[in-house]
């Protein structure tokens, strides 16, 4: 039988994480607590009015477990920048001053290139919300992409001989919250895709998501707005919560209270 290792690994990693959270808070949405987050579209009413109304601490933290397994996604999100970055270092800082070229070359050149935007803030006044968009994709058309981590349960619901019965529409919606800013930014947008990767078995996936959710999302996050302007809503399933087997997973869980 193994010996129990004389360090605490997994104590030391978990701390790591608690304080990369921290950091990214502060980074992210210190100061900036009242906006709504993109990535809640579609997120239950009340959740969003704790969160960004009353401004709450979390009665129900994650547990380690957990932070460890959104950890892989975050590193996978690091990777995919990464290399979408060092293509634009690669492909698009060619020096103009090659003579070399022709122009006839350069001008064929620059209708081929690809420029990607990655991690880039995206604010919504009028809804009073704001996010961080995973890639643009800008060449004479504008993409919008969005990644996704899952494991393999979840990525044979989705892509399974048969299907989740009702699946939720959570990763569309916030897709389609980008999409609006992206439309706005430059002027069109002519696609929107969430790109998936199975964390089991490394296979990857891209699902286009049709731009009226760009339309969707707003009317969400309209309702939100309108609703939350009449203080904590009610329970009401569909919306507080939009499933009721969510509130096990809620980070206010206990400060909600919801019926049993």
């Amino acid at each position: 039988m193994a010996l129990n290792s004389p360090i605490d690994i997994e104590g030391l990693y978990n701390d790591y994480l608690d304080k990369k959270q921290e950091e990214n808070r502060l980074k992210r949405y210190s100061g900036k607590e009242s906006w709504y987050h993109a990535s809640g579209a579609g997120s239950c009413s009340r959740k969003l009015y704790f969160e960004s109304v009353e401004k709450a601490e979390p009665t129900n933290p994650l547990d380690s477990k957990t932070k460890r397994l959104l950890r892989l996604g975050n590193v996978l999100h690091d990777d995919f920048e990464k290399a979408l970055t060092r293509y634009n270092r690669d492909n698009n800082n060619r020096d103009n001053n090659n003579r070399d070229i022709s122009r006839v070359k350069e001008k064929e050149s620059k209708e081929k290139e690809i420029k990607f935007h990655t991690e880039g803030e995206i604010t919504i006044p009028e809804l009073n919300v704001r996010g961080f968009y995973d890639a643009v994709v800008e060449s004479k058309e504008i993409y919008l992409y969005d990644f996704k981590s899952c494991g393999g349960y979840s990525w044979k619901l989705k892509f399974g001989r048969k299907p989740a019965f009702n699946p939720s529409i959570h990763y569309e919606l916030q897709l389609g919250t980008y999409g609006y800013a992206i439309k706005e930014q430059f002027g069109r947008l002519d696609g929107m895709y969430l790109y998936y990767y199975n964390k089991d078995t490394s296979l990857m996936r891209a699902v286009s998501v049709p731009v009226s959710y760009i339309s969707r999302a707003y009317l969400f996050w309209k309702n939100i707005n309108d609703e939350h302007k009449e203080g904590l809503p009610p329970f009401r399933v569909g919306v507080s919560p939009v499933q009721d087997w969510q509130c096990n997973y809620c980070q206010f869980l206990d400060r909600c209270n919801p019926p049993r």
